[in-house]
């Protein structure tokens, strides 16, 4: 089997910035975000995939933000501290030679959940999501996972019905009537994840649960009524779009491991001496020769 790492890399970003502790330079510039991000990348890239990118937001707004000016609106204000790594960040994964995307007007979910739905049905390929996102989970399927980076967990299809109790396919479905305070998706005020859960338990999509609005109590009755345009203002908004004319194949993803120019990049370049022994025992790991059995 060969593997496909995607990684949502503004995810990375901000884990690295507020997950990890500042990391002057010599010039007492903070690196925290390009130093632990890129920590991040190298634990992964240790797997051996087959295939690798990192799918970066959109620095122009979405169509999202024009359907919903208040989208995202509740995240505070990005620092100056942070704003002045991420291109940094980005030049360097550049100057590593790992393949990156970013397609302006389009999340790095778009992206994602393009290349998933392009290369599911690649035969012999397995796909590894690497987000914290929820709403990527509607992409889970019998060769497609979600890596939680933040608890370090590998959700399949089984693990997800566990928690959930319905197929991925709904989970947007899911969360446009609750309220997602990551992303304010405003949802149907009034109806939690119990609730939406057994909504969608008893009935399935929005559409069918609107369909059956006649068999509902009275109270969830009238928040769906009230509330029709909001809920299904809020699906579009966790809708993931395939981004038309996307021209990536996937031999552009194929992961080539340069030691050498990762010592020179973030060693040499970037000052990050304590990396230098990470990427020597990485070397090991990777050219170590292959134990064959005596019998």
């Amino acid at each position: 089997m060969k593997k496909l790492f995607i990684l949502d890399g503004s995810g990375f970003l901000y884990r690295a910035y507020y997950a990890f502790p500042s990391l002057p330079n010599s010039e007492w510039t903070n690196t925290n975000v390009v130093y632990w991000f890129v920590r991040m990348i190298l634990k992964i890239l240790a797997e051996k995939p087959d295939y690798f990118v990192i799918a970066w937001d959109s620095p122009v707004k979405t169509h999202r933000h024009e359907s919903f000016p208040e989208y995202k609106a509740n995240r505070k204000k990005m620092e100056d501290d942070f704003k002045q790594q991420i291109p940094i960040t980005q030049q360097m994964i550049e100057d590593m030679k790992l393949p990156s995307l970013i397609v302006p007007g389009y999340e790095a979910d778009d992206i994602i959940a393009t290349l998933v739905t392009r290369y599911k049905s690649e035969p012999e390929l397995v796909i590894d999501v690497y987000s914290s996102d929820k709403d990527l989970k509607q992409l889970l399927d019998h060769n497609v996972f979600c890596i939680d980076p933040m608890k370090n967990n590998r959700v399949d299809t089984k693990q997800f019905l566990q928690e959930f109790l319905f197929s991925p396919s709904f989970m947007l479905d899911y969360l446009a009537l609750i309220w997602d305070s990551s992303d304010n998706i405003p949802g149907v005020a009034g109806i939690g994840p119990k609730k939406a859960s057994d909504l969608i338990k008893q009935y399935g999509n929005l559409d069918q649960i609107y369909a059956h609005i006649d068999d509902l109590s009275p109270d969830i009755k009238q928040k769906l009524i009230e509330q029709r345009e909001v809920a299904y203002m809020s699906r579009k908004l966790v809708d993931l779009c395939m981004i038309p004319d996307f021209s990536t194949i996937l031999s552009d993803l194929k992961c080539t491991i340069d030691f050498d120019k990762y010592n020179e990049v973030l060693v040499r370049d970037l000052h990050f001496a304590s990396l230098e022994k990470t990427l020597h025992e990485m070397k090991k790991k990777f050219f170590m020769p292959q134990q064959t059995s005596l019998f």
